[in-house]
Parts: C-alpha cells; sequence; structure tokens
C-alpha cells in the first residue's frame, strides 16, 4: 500500500490542480516567508524606532513606506553603486508591491557587487517569483553563507528544486532552513508538499497539522492538509479538513474525487483525529473521553504565523 501511495502522489496531486478547488493555488510552492507576508522593510533612519501604535498618520497624505522609498530612491539615483543603497531602494520598492522595478534594481547592483550576499539574496528570491528558476538557482547559491545563514535564502534554494520536480533535494534543504525558523509557514507548507510530491504523505501531515495549529493562512494550508490525508486513504478526516474552508458539498465531492484516483482502501478515523476535526469545525467537545482523545491528538503545537511585516517606521535602515 505505501508503494501505491509513492507512485500515486505526484499523478493525484497534478491531477487535483488540474481539476478542484481543493488544490488551486495552494500546490505552488512559496519563493520564502515573504509570499506569506512582508519582508523587512528598509525605512530611512532619522529618529528614534516609534511603534506602530504610536505613529501619527504623516500630515502630507503619504505612509512611511511611500516616504522612505522616496528617500532611497532618491538616495540610489545619486550613487547608483553603493551596494546598501541599492539593496534598500529595491527591498522598499518591493514592499510597495514594484517588483519589477525592485528587480531591474537588483539586476544592476548584482553586476556591480556580483558576491555580495544580500543582493544576490533578494534578487535570487525575486527572480524565483518571476519564474527564472535557472537564474535564482545560480544567485542564491552565491547568497547563501554557511556561517550566517538566512531561512529565506535557504528555503528558497528548496523551492527552486521543487519547481524542478526534484524533490529529494529541496526537503534537506526546507529541513534546513526550519531548524532557523521552525514555526515559519512557508517552510512547514513547503516541506510537507515536497515530502508528499516525493511520496511520502505521512511525514507531510504532522507539519500541516502543525502550521493549521498555528494559526492564519488556513485556506490554503487546509487545502494541502486534506490533499495528503486523501492521499494516504485517510478520506473522512479529508473532508472535514476539507469543510473547514470549503463548502461541504464541495469538500467531498473533491476528496471522491481523490478516492478515485489514489485508489486506496478507505481507512476508519481515529478518535482522536474525529475530535481534532470537529474542535477545528467549532464544534466543542462535551465527553471527558472525547476531550482525553482530543488533547491526545495535540502531538505539536505552533506558535503562530512567524509572518515577517514591515518595521516601525522611523526604524534604522540595515
Amino acid at each position: 500500500m505505501a508503494q501505491g501511495i509513492s507512485r500515486g502522489a505526484a499523478g493525484a496531486a497534478r491531477g487535483l490542480a488540474r481539476a478542484l478547488a481543493i488544490t488551486g493555488a495552494s500546490l505552488m510552492f512559496a519563493a520564502c516567508g515573504a509570499q506569506l507576508g512582508t519582508g523587512p522593510t528598509q525605512f530611512a533612519a532619522k529618529q528614534k524606532p516609534a511603534t506602530t501604535a504610536s505613529v501619527t498618520p504623516p500630515t502630507d497624505g503619504r505612509s512611511e513606506l511611500q516616504k522612505a522609498t522616496e528617500y532611497w530612491g532618491k538616495a540610489y539615483a545619486a550613487d547608483p553603486r553603493d551596494a546598501q543603497t541599492a539593496l534598500n531602494y529595491a527591498r522598499n520598492l518591493k514592499a510597495m508591491g514594484e517588483k519589477q522595478h525592485a528587480f531591474a534594481v537588483l539586476q544592476q547592483a548584482s553586476a556591480v557587487h556580483g558576491t555580495h550576499r544580500g543582493i544576490n539574496g533578494e534578487y535570487g528570491r525575486l527572480a524565483l517569483e518571476f519564474e527564472q528558476v535557472a537564474l535564482a538557482q545560480k544567485v542564491l547559491e552565491q547568497a547563501d553563507d554557511p556561517a550566517n545563514p538566512d531561512w529565506r535564502v535557504i528555503s528558497a534554494r528548496g523551492t527552486v528544486y521543487a519547481k524542478q520536480g526534484k524533490y529529494r533535494e529541496a526537503i534537506p534543504l526546507y529541513e534546513r532552513a526550519l531548524a532557523l525558523a521552525p514555526n515559519q509557514a512557508s517552510i512547514l507548507n513547503n516541506l510537507a508538499l515536497a515530502q508528499a510530491l516525493d511520496g511520502h504523505a505521512d511525514k507531510a501531515e504532522p507539519l500541516l497539522k502543525k502550521a493549521v495549529a498555528a494559526g492564519g493562512f488556513e485556506e490554503r494550508v487546509n487545502q494541502n492538509l486534506a490533499l495528503v490525508l486523501g492521499l494516504q486513504g485517510k478520506y473522512d478526516e479529508a473532508k472535514l479538513t476539507a469543510g473547514r474552508t470549503l463548502p461541504p458539498d464541495t469538500a467531498s465531492a473533491s476528496i471522491d474525487y481523490l478516492q478515485r484516483i489514489v485508489k486506496l482502501e478507505p481507512k476508519p478515523m481515529t478518535p482522536a483525529a474525529h475530535a481534532e476535526a470537529k474542535l477545528a469545525l467549532g464544534v466543542r467537545p462535551q465527553q471527558p473521553e472525547l476531550k482525553g482523545a482530543m488533547a491526545a491528538a495535540r502531538t505539536s503545537e505552533g506558535s503562530g504565523w512567524t509572518t515577517q511585516v514591515a518595521e516601525a517606521p522611523n526604524a534604522p535602515a540595515r
């Protein structure tokens, strides 16, 4: 049966990606944590850092990010060969959603500073977002510093391999990134998908359950969790999981379709799995034995998404 899962896993995932709402974007590997949140922004440093709660709205109608982007844009225009200025400007452009402009700045900066790990890290991650996989692979390898590891760079290197279908090569990189950022949503998601597509849905399941327990981005993670449960023949649990973010009829139809692809004998839900799934759907356990089963099911706990957000206005550039 395990051999059947291994042979059918990639085909089942591809079939769902084509046919079902349950997969959609969830089967796409995130390039790095920044795809699930906003990366650190390099604001112009003039004053003592202020907390977000204490910030007074700018009187000229511009946000602090807009002001910082304009500041670094002027600095970059004055000296485009300065590495840190180019990096700060590109990061602000990216935070503003101007990724093509940021990519052009990084491309020029990388040509001048070919060994600058910070520039190559940002450049490679954006190249990956733009599906320039060969370029991303080259510059991300140059950006990876074993003496000062950056989980974003390491995770992005894993995604390079994953996009090439080299899941076994991707897995150790994701594991290395996860050791640096244990609760990071994108790493848990990507490692789980790589394991599932390499034929090990059983290894993917606890990773995604940990992500679900942490909270946030429920739809994407729940879709992937429903997928890997279905790949193991856990169809009932998969339907309950999919039902957290999909209408019940859609969730049921999606898993029924997956069952026809995987062709495994259904596995009954354990009391612990049933209790955990019901709890996730908002059904509070009443019976003592159900509470015990639910507690036993929680083998890992999350502390929340490690989402990167823009630094407080006036925070110093790094």
